[in-house]
């Protein structure tokens, strides 16, 4: 998702903007995976570690995540509406990516936009040095499992978003890497590089295992490789 931490005098920021703010640094512009939801393309500066890809169109992988528990998210700003992912977990939270919430005002869940966030509500969690972020679910759809244990290089693996405006996709891929790593000149501890492919707007959605159970959220794709980028379920937050 772009995300532009620019303030003026007319700017406000709640305790949860302030603390992804700080973390991916006010002033600069952040492109993690998503797009203007009227689909215009936004002026952004050279980043070598900008991660982007071509549309593509995938359809591989549906027997193995669940599709009615992967949502689209809208993040709205004074600035417009920018689309991303987000998924729901049985255990009654919705998990997306943290640099989502800089500047939003609000966020919507769901085409049907029926789950409406503000970023002072009582359980929305941002941990802005894993770039992920926590809703308290409101739906009755249940949700996918966490993983008990997690994939190892080799094994498969399926990841699933909405890029654009399209309809949600999932594409299988294969562990490449799992260990510590930077995205974005944030240093992470632990991620995965999967070598499944996404697109703009799929920053926020779930990978799983062959299980189905959910073992990572997306939060980019590296430019030169085609790989995407994920952090470990374990770093969400908690409501």
């Amino acid at each position: 998702m772009e995300v532009s931490n620019k303030t003026d005098g007319a700017r406000w920021h709640s305790p949860a903007q302030m603390m992804v703010g700080a973390a991916f640094g006010l002033g600069s512009v952040l492109l993690m995976g998503a797009a203007s939801a009227d689909g215009t393309p936004s002026s952004l500066p050279a980043q070598p570690d900008t991660l982007l890809a071509p549309a593509v169109v995938v359809a591989a992988g549906a027997d193995t995540l669940n599709p009615n528990v992967v949502d689209r998210l809208i993040a709205h700003s004074v600035r417009g509406t920018e689309s991303g992912t987000a998924f729901h977990l049985e255990d009654g939270r919705i998990g997306s990516v943290a640099h989502a919430l800089i500047d939003a005002r609000s966020v919507t869940i769901g085409d049907d936009r029926s789950l409406v966030y503000s970023l002072d509500d009582e359980g929305v969690s941002v941990a802005p040095e894993h770039d992920l972020a926590t809703f308290p679910d409101r739906s009755d759809r249940g949700g996918l499992r966490i993983a008990t244990e997690y994939p190892v290089v080799g094994d498969k693996v399926a990841a699933a978003g909405f890029a654009r405006d399209e309809r949600l996709s999932i594409d299988l891929g294969t562990v490449v890497y799992r260990g510590p790593g930077s995205a974005y000149g944030i240093s992470q501890p632990d991620i995965f590089v999967i070598s499944s492919r996404v697109d703009a707007g799929w920053s926020g959605g779930p990978v799983v295992d062959a299980a189905g159970d959910v073992v990572a959220v997306i939060v980019g794709q590296e430019i030169n490789s085609g790989v995407a980028i994920a952090v470990p379920i374990q770093y969400l937050p908690e409501l």
